[in-house]
């Protein structure tokens, strides 16, 4: 039960991140931005590591790789394109197509885990692709889509969803919150410089709502989601984890409006309820 409660409550979290991105989203650069939220989670996290921990991370190389690598393909450049994509294409939208990642993690569970086909992964997949098509369907017909923004949304699920498998191998060489901090330091550490030499530093005028962004869906989206969805993947497995987050899509329809004051669009409302439905179907 504790597993599938860390869920519910990371797709919470995680459900206000399109909504605050898409409000200040002409602040921001993605890959500085990446790496301020990462600052701010560990702001949080990092104290509490120190206390709970009487000694630092002592691993192997190879533990130390899978566990980096987890946190630069999903939360780093993974996020950083969710951030592209929702200033592309809105936060109602980008949230739907990123939110794909639960298919991914779930095709490469099969194929790399030897997780076995069913036929409700097979229909709960066509389901859920059906809700892409009807939250495309009206941007689509108008020519008004950003490519772009749909290519950053997707890369987004491709690495998450890659990132997900990762973080389950991770597991057997740390503990959630070791494993949440180690992630995050390695954010912190490889997109500031990044971020700084490719996009260059904040404006003045941008700094204030930029760092208002960056703690909110830093400590709550990273500090406390990325946290409780290790947690969870660590009491119930990949699957249960990644379906339970098919809830944040649905959601992020209320917040990005009420938050961000996108226009409430049915094609998009149907299209995550449908993509919802179609990944909870796999877990049957």
């Amino acid at each position: 039960m504790l597993g599938y409660v860390a869920a519910v409550v990371a797709s919470l979290a995680w459900s206000l991140n399109p909504a605050v991105i898409s409000r200040f989203r002409s602040y921001i650069k993605p890959l500085t931005f990446t790496a301020f939220r990462a600052l701010t989670a560990l702001a949080v996290l990092y104290p509490i590591a120190r206390l709970r921990y009487s000694e630092p991370y002592n691993s192997s190389l190879h533990a130390l790789a899978i566990i980096v690598v987890s946190a630069v393909l999903g939360p780093g450049m993974g996020d950083a394109l969710y951030t592209k994509s929702i200033q592309l294409l809105g936060g109602s939208l980008a949230v739907i197509l990123s939110y794909t990642y639960i298919l991914v993690s779930q095709l490469l569970a099969v194929l790399l885990l030897n997780e076995r086909v069913t036929l409700s992964l097979a229909i709960g997949t066509l389901l859920a692709f059906s809700g892409v098509v009807v939250a495309l369907s009206p941007w689509t017909s108008r020519g008004g889509i950003s490519l772009k923004g749909v290519t950053c949304a997707l890369g987004a699920a491709t690495l998450w969803g890659v990132a997900t498998i990762l973080v389950r191998l991770a597991l057997s060489f740390a503990d959630p919150l070791a494993l949440t901090v180690i992630r995050l330091a390695a954010i912190a550490l490889l997109f500031l410089p990044l971020g700084l030499t490719f996009e260059g530093p904040p404006f003045r005028s941008s700094i204030q709502p930029v760092l208002l962004a960056s703690t909110i869906t830093g400590v709550i989206g990273w500090g406390l989601g990325m946290y409780l969805f290790i947690l969870s993947i660590d009491l119930i497995g990949v699957s249960a984890t990644t379906v339970v987050t098919a809830l944040t899509p649905v959601i992020s329809q209320l917040s990005t409006t009420i938050i961000a004051g996108e226009k409430v669009r049915v094609n998009s409302v149907l299209g995550a309820i449908l993509t919802f439905l179609g990944v909870a179907i796999t877990a049957l």
